[in-house]
């Protein structure tokens, strides 16, 4: 008998929308701050990288043009992951733990391929693979250290393979406070190896790869300890990947389909960075049309370093689903169709809230990167280095009788001709390099500052609609959910790729100079996010008229005796939608 929508009578109330009680409110909060904090550690670990190479002219450009490769990777790792961790949890909790081995087996070997696919053109045509990110103008020395980086860090994609999995098997088998145990030590380990190479050593930018790779490898050996000594009968042994049956790889293999549904709209996200490298690309000669052309400013430069940040705020969204399945998919496998109706609603409001306060703790992050000296170190780095550069002499008398911020033709007419453009041989230029640096930082400070604003305005409202966008996948309607999602991720595409050819390249390349009516950075990037109120009227248009309030266990079960693996199927597709 098919169920009714449960609808609450009365007026509307604002209440609803969160927790009805203290139990509720305690519940929620134990149930979401471990996933939170140990997606904000995963998380950190981008952030540290950007961070740590920012005082290198070059460097946030450089591990940006790289690592949007990486963030293609971890988002089908994260598909693979969303849907063999149910049939993890599965077997798992039915004891049959020769089949989680080979469950982790089959994932580990599909994350390798996946890995492989990228690592080998990485070790054979890196430049190339740079410049289909970045284009064909990037600053010789981003290209070169984006280049080696690449080459280095596709060793780090490989380990990957193992170390995300064995990490994942400790939080899908209920062992969470060992995988962040394993999770603070990778950090701490990343952290260090930079600290030595970059700072101690005064590496180049691609020596961050190597913290990475040393910090993989200590990920890998302990969760291996620590599944070995704790739980020897999930361990998985690496000279027994082989060890996969056919009806385990039947079970997990045709759950692909939804995969690909998930991955073709999360591969969105990582690729916005090559369509943002073209609106603002890296030119010297032309400018980026950030700030003017000599500070050497571009898209990558402050959104590689913004967009780690927003990884990190948004670590309150990665609960959304898992806790939608939790506390509304278990009541309506109970066929309370009320309380889950009431979580439903509760839930938005909490995440939103939760949201709230991370937006919070991220504005003293963001104004403390903000000013931090070396965050603008680099920039200020290249600056100074273009303009002794006396291979640069036509170009500096260029800025020094056009430029609207250092215009200055009496000092012009001051240098001589047999001015080398050397440190230390004119003081008037000296300070008028100087007055250049600054005015670079402060371009880099504010472009950076309102950019961040719009994330940290933006992800209460992602907290919320993708807990709406978790609903239909609780009562088994997850390819409703998949397309959804999908089309609401392509639909965002779309309109950067309409703001970006349609509106900032045009006027960029129309109006010569730095006309007012140009398109700043931040303006574009607000823009992009206020599509965003569009998505979150679709994913809430979909859950009312969805009918998710219904128990499929009812309806399953008299036709596969297997019917937990369904269920897993319904929920496992959304646990990635967080990954904003």
């Amino acid at each position: 008998m098919k169920n009714k929508l449960i609808e609450k009578k009365g007026k509307f109330s604002i209440k609803k929308f969160f927790p009805q009680s203290k139990f509720d409110w305690k519940i929620y909060i134990i149930k979401t701050l471990p996933i939170i904090i140990g997606e904000i550690i995963f998380n950190l670990n981008g952030l540290l990288d950007n961070f740590m190479v920012s005082h290198i002219d070059g460097g946030i450009d450089a591990l940006a043009y790289a690592n949007t490769y990486t963030g293609i990777i971890y988002t089908i790792f994260f598909s693979i992951q969303a849907i063999g961790a149910m049939f993890v949890g599965q077997y798992y909790g039915r004891k049959d733990f020769d089949k989680v081995k080979q469950i982790m087996n089959l994932r580990i070997w599909m994350n390798l391929i996946i890995a492989l696919s990228f690592a080998i053109p990485a070790w054979t045509l890196a430049k190339q693979m740079v410049h289909l990110i970045g284009g064909q103008g990037i600053k010789p020395q981003s290209e070169l250290a984006s280049t080696y980086y690449l080459m280095f860090i596709a060793i780090n994609w490989v380990l990957t393979s193992f170390n995300f999995n064995t990490n994942m098997l400790l939080n899908e088998t209920g062992h969470s406070k060992y995988a962040f145990v394993s999770a603070c030590l990778t950090m701490l380990t990343n952290a260090s190896i930079n600290s030595i190479c970059l700072y101690g050593f005064h590496k180049p930018a691609y020596y961050a790869a190597f913290g990475s790779i040393i910090a993989a490898t200590v990920c890998f050996t302990s969760d291996s300890l620590f599944t070995y000594y704790k739980e020897r009968k999930i361990f998985i042994n690496v000279f027994k990947l082989f060890h996969i049956t056919k009806p385990i790889a039947k079970q997990l293999l045709k759950r692909i389909p939804a995969m690909l549904i998930a991955i073709a709209g999360m591969l969105t996200i990582p690729t916005r960075m090559i369509i943002w490298s073209h609106a603002y690309p890296d030119n010297l000669s032309g400018g980026s049309g950030i700030g003017e052309k000599w500070m050497g400013i571009n898209a990558v430069t402050i959104l590689g370093l913004v967009e780690s940040l927003s990884s990190v705020a948004s670590a309150i969204t990665s609960v959304c689903a898992s806790n939608v399945s939790f506390f509304v998919a278990t009541r309506l496998g109970e066929s309370d169709f009320e309380g889950a109706d009431k979580h439903a609603h509760s839930l938005r409001g909490f995440h939103a809230l939760a949201g709230c306060c991370m937006s919070l703790l991220m504005i003293a992050v963001v104004f403390g990167i903000a000013y931090s000296p070396a965050t603008t170190k680099g920039v200020g780095i290249g600056v100074s280095q273009r303009f002794y550069d006396v291979q640069r002499k036509d170009y500096i008398i260029e800025i020094l009788n056009k430029s609207d911020i250092l215009k200055n033709s009496d000092l012009l007419n001051s240098l001589g001709n047999d001015f080398t453009f050397t440190k230390g041989q004119n003081l008037a230029y000296d300070q008028w390099v100087a007055s250049a640096v600054l005015a670079t930082s402060k371009e880099f400070k504010e472009t950076f500052l309102l950019c961040s604003a719009t994330f940290i305005f933006f992800n209460p409202i992602w907290c919320w609609f993708y807990t709406s966008a978790a609903l239909p996948a609780a009562g088994g309607r997850n390819i409703i959910g998949s397309i959804t999602i999908l089309a609401t991720q392509w639909a965002s595409f779309i309109w950067l790729i309409i703001i970006t050819y349609g509106i900032v390249i045009p006027l960029h390349k129309t109006y010569t100079g730095y006309s007012d009516l140009s398109i700043p950075l931040e303006l574009a990037y607000f823009m992009l996010f206020a599509f965003d109120f569009i998505r979150w009227l679709m994913f809430e248009i979909v859950a009312l008229k969805t009918d998710w309030k219904r128990n499929i266990t009812n309806e399953i079960e008299k036709q596969d005796p297997n019917f937990p693996s369904n269920i897993a199927e319904a929920t496992a597709t959304h646990d990635i939608v967080h990954k904003q």
